[in-house]
């Protein structure tokens, strides 16, 4: 943890930041029955949710949970999830200066060990400095989003919601299965955020240790 914080320090403008954070939206086939459970607000929309940890070496499952219905919202994901008891844990006894946060944009408002861009107050407008930095921390934060985006790309019947009907298939063991591909792809072969970091993924025997364990 502690050689990510490094590296996001040398890349970026925010101290103390480890990884960043996201909830994806797993959208389905509408459902017969149920629908009111993973219906997710918006129109026609129907999913499940999953939160997860992106760390530098594009790991995509070094915190993956769910499933959560597609209408919880992302703090709520946040919170069921129990992570807020994990990162205290992890900054137990540890002084405010060297303490481990993860970064987010705008949706985590008020948790525990999550960093997030400067929003504007009523009639408090950001200057430019704060600006460039939410820009700039912003365009690290979306590597979070390039990790799902190939885990539906690598494993393209994810994106065909027409197939995934849950009350037929395991539709949310296809997303998980297709993650940890996923992740075994990340060893063989170059990707964008391993390359942009200058960080390169553990063996994939320590990778496979830790979903045996």
């Amino acid at each position: 943890v502690g050689r990510y914080v490094k590296i996001i320090d040398e890349k970026g403008v925010v101290e103390g930041v480890c990884s960043f954070i996201d909830t994806m939206m797993y959208v389905i086939c509408c459902l017969q029955v149920n629908q009111e459970q993973v219906y997710s607000s918006y129109k026609k929309l129907y999913a499940y949710q999953f939160q997860a940890i992106m760390t530098l070496n594009e790991i995509l499952v070094s915190c993956l949970s769910g499933i959560w219905f597609g209408k919880v919202d992302d703090w709520a994901v946040y919170i069921d999830s129990a992570l807020p008891n994990e990162l205290r844990n992890i900054n137990q006894d540890v002084s405010t200066e060297e303490m481990y946060y993860l970064y987010e944009d705008l949706t985590y408002v008020l948790s525990y060990s999550i960093i997030r861009g400067y929003k504007v107050g009523i009639g408090i407008p950001l200057n430019t400095v704060l600006k460039d930095m939410n820009t700039y921390m912003l365009g690290l934060w979306v590597s979070a989003e390039h990790d799902f985006g190939q885990a539906m790309n690598l494993w393209s019947f994810n994106s065909f919601k027409h197939n995934l009907e849950s009350s037929l298939s395991s539709v949310t063991g296809y997303f998980l299965v297709s993650v940890f591909l996923s992740n075994i792809h990340s060893h063989f072969y170059c990707n964008e955020t391993c390359d942009w970091f200058h960080c390169d993924p553990p063996l994939l025997s320590q990778c496979l240790l830790l979903y045996i364990s």
